[in-house]
């Protein structure tokens, strides 16, 4: 080795990188016997299906990896599995039974032997075996190697005697959810490897208790914990620093606009963000806005005619800018769910640049669909060839032309014109692979100002790069009476593409359509068809990018320093540094540094708290790679000054937690040894290695007599991290 000079230096250096790895779309997983199977079809989950999603929530957020097994190649039976002359080629309970589902059902996802742990009103008698069942409706699996943490969650969430010692377990509905250990091995394919609970927001537009009722009929809590309210939001009881924190208002979701002489355009600062500028949640829903108050633009509760008017005044609501702040959200890998006339509000939204909305293309909806090329009109007194349609003074082209719009408010901007409510009996379900479209049962529609959607011939709209993005619809659609929609906003890439973790293409947001006023959450679910569309709410809740592998952050630690001195204590500069290369941020960052006995921080950067035996920053956000300009950095680096007392080996840890989604997680501890010591090499030098070696013969590590009083350090790994993304505890 090549020896330099190093005389009364301390030398740190590493780099560890705690890299994740991600399951591949639709992967083929075999999973052994004493696996968990959370059963999502009728014949085993009827009653407790809403449930099901809150026990996943629950098995996520402890820290527990749930798997959602697809098959890629299944197909939909339209009409019930027991329809003489149209029999499904699989049983509906136990195969080989020859009886077949008295309902629609998709082609099971596997096929496996199983001993019921729990069924719907109870423990099922011991002893109780499924000899062999074709699981439908996209089931969760828990691998046998995490059964034995995963069962005591799943007892406790089932059984009410023992919510008082598991608090997270209450909830007002109730119902036992079906649960079975595999008694055979089997092979599924693994659509979603699901990592953590997501955080979810829920638009307080005056129907919020639509969604509400959801979420509550899956006992699926809010950030603090508690459960959403079953009632709508009053005045000052939603928001944040309120018992309600997800439930935001248009006020908390627009932020600060600023004053009508000086208009705020920043469209990162309202309750959909941290305060450093990266999404506070996964998803937000949104169940019925109204499209006159999309419309409504009020400065200090009025609105004047003109902006000279309002001079000084603040904006006080501003429908466009709720618009604008989740277009900005769906640039990062989240969800947005919007159903009934919440889906026109958002969806047709065109930026006007006049009074007294001011917008700029930030404000643009149309996350899904064009706005298409509206024929042209003279105004005033200009017709449009189609009844339905007037002529708008200036609507398109930026306020430059005056075209043919919709004479229903609700449609104008389309985009999407309304349907009527499709039959349920001619519905078209399709691609029921993909993970929002997971079923088991007849489908019913319901009525609403918005139970379907039509595209517009006349104005010439599609969706947007002519993307799959329809997967229930009326018997001539998609197009005409579409009924439930997913894609990627502005249509980058299709929905059923692989997800890539990381991708610079697939990376961003998803938006979901959903007809229909409200859904029933009604059960058993095969007696009650309108319950169907709450369960196509809840898939959405776990297809963010934040609850899969491919969406998680991806981070490593080092430290690195150097100090001196002729004589002790030693005292060094160092940095504790962090690095994100996953899609996902991490939020409420918060690193750490453990000192050992005679080892003492003395000065910490920038907000660094100093304790007896530690170090620890407040890093906020730590950006992942999909980010926006201004937005946190993804990497970087805390510096602290060290001091040893003596010579000798010393054990340092460093170690970050984080909040991913409502789960909390942990980075570490990596175990790093410093070793100090009492003289340099005999030839004066050091290994050039960096002081990964340690024998005299290179002059790393060794204890030679001469130069009293110098100092030598030198690291070396001795710990590994036992495992990445550890909840924190």
């Amino acid at each position: 080795m090549r020896s330099r000079s190093l005389q009364g230096v301390l030398v740190v250096s590493l780099a560890l990188s705690l890299a994740s790895t991600s399951a591949s779309w639709a992967a083929p997983r075999s999973f052994p016997v004493g696996s968990v199977i959370v059963p999502m079809d009728l014949a085993y989950q009827d009653r407790g299906l809403f449930q099901a999603y809150g026990l996943v929530f629950a098995l996520l957020n402890q820290g527990v990896k749930v798997y959602w097994v697809i098959d890629p190649n299944k197909t939909w039976h339209d009409a019930d599995c027991n329809t003489a002359g149209d029999l499904c080629g699989w049983d509906c309970a136990e195969e080989g039974s020859g009886t077949k589902c008295a309902y629609p059902t998709a082609s099971p996802d596997f096929y496996a032997g199983a001993d019921v742990r729990w069924q719907e009103g109870g423990r099922a008698p011991a002893g109780t075996t499924i000899t062999r069942h074709g699981y439908r409706g996209g089931p969760f699996v828990i691998d046998a190697a995490d059964a034995a943490v995963a069962l005591p969650i799943i007892d406790a969430w089932n059984d009410q005697t023992q919510w008082s010692g598991n608090p997270w377990a209450q909830r007002t509905v109730f119902q036992v959810v079906a649960v079975h250990e595999a008694a055979e091995a089997f092979t599924g394919d693994v659509r979603k490897e699901m990592v953590a609970a997501p955080t979810i927001a829920v638009f307080s537009d005056g129907n919020e208790d639509i969604a509400t009722s959801y979420l509550r009929a899956a006992g699926i809590p809010q950030s603090n914990g508690g459960e959403f309210p079953a009632g709508k939001c009053g005045a000052a009881n939603c928001g944040p620093g309120t018992a309600n924190p997800d439930m935001l208002t248009v006020p908390a979701i627009m932020g600060d606009m600023g004053t009508c002489t000086s208009p705020n355009t920043d469209h990162k600062n309202g309750s959909l963000f941290t305060v450093d500028g990266v999404p506070a949640y996964c998803q937000i829903m949104s169940m019925h806005w109204a499209v006159t108050d999309r419309e409504t633009v009020q400065c200090e509760g009025g609105c004047p005619a003109t902006q000279a008017e309002c001079a000084g005044e603040t904006f006080t609501y501003h429908g466009h800018e709720v618009i604008a702040e989740v277009r900005q959200f769906l640039q990062y890998p989240v969800h947005f769910f919007a159903e009934c006339q919440a889906v026109n509000a958002y969806e047709n939204t065109v930026p006007n640049p006049a009074w007294p909305y001011l917008d700029d293309t930030g404000r643009d909806g149309h996350f899904l669909t064009t706005t298409g090329n509206p024929p042209s009109c003279n105004n005033p007194g200009g017709a449009c060839t189609d009844a339905d349609y007037s002529c708008v003074e200036n609507w398109c082209d930026n306020g430059t032309r005056s075209c043919c719009q919709p004479k229903d408010i609700k449609e104008k901007g389309a985009g999407y014109l309304i349907a009527a409510q499709p039959n349920s009996a001619t519905l078209k379900i399709l691609r029921p692979d993909i993970p929002y479209n997971q079923l088991d049962g007849a489908f019913g529609t319901v009525g609403g100002s918005e139970p379907a959607y039509n595209l517009s011939a006349f104005l010439g709209t599609g969706y947007k790069n002519d993307r799959e993005v329809v997967f229930i619809t009326g018997p001539t659609g998609p197009g005409a009476q579409d009924l439930w929609m997913s894609g990627y906003v502005d249509g980058t890439c299709n929905i059923g593409d692989p997800d890539t973790p990381g991708s610079g293409t697939c990376g961003i947001g998803k938006v979901s359509y959903l007809g229909g006023h409200k859904y029933d959450t009604n059960v058993p679910v095969s007696g009650s068809t309108t319950s169907q569309g709450t369960r196509l709410f809840l898939n959405a809740l776990f297809e963010a990018d934040c609850v899969t592998s491919v969406g998680q952050p991806d981070l490593s630690l080092g430290l690195a320093g150097a100090a001196g001195g002729p004589t002790l204590p030693v005292s060094g500069d160092f940095a504790a540094t962090f690095n994100n290369a996953g899609a996902g941020p991490a939020l409420e960052a918060y690193l750490r540094l453990a000192l050992p006995a005679h080892v003492t921080a003395t000065a910490a950067e920038g907000n660094g708290v100093i304790a007896p035996g530690s170090a620890e920053w407040d890093l906020g956000s730590i950006s992942g790679t999909v980010r926006q300009a201004g937005d946190p950095p993804a990497a970087g680096s805390r510096g602290v000054t060290l001091q040893f007392d003596d010579y000798g080996d010393y054990t340092i840890e460093v170690s970050l937690d984080y909040r991913i989604g409502a789960s909390s997680r942990r980075v570490g501890p990596v175990a790093v040894v410093v070793t100090v010591g009492h003289e340099t090499p005999a030839d004066g030098g050091a290994g050039g290695d960096g002081g990964t070696g340690g024998d005299n013969s290179s002059g790393c590590g060794c204890a030679a007599s001469g130069t009293s009083g110098a100092s030598l350090a030198l690291l070396a790994l001795t710990g590994a991290l036992a495992r990445r993304g550890r909840r924190r505890r």
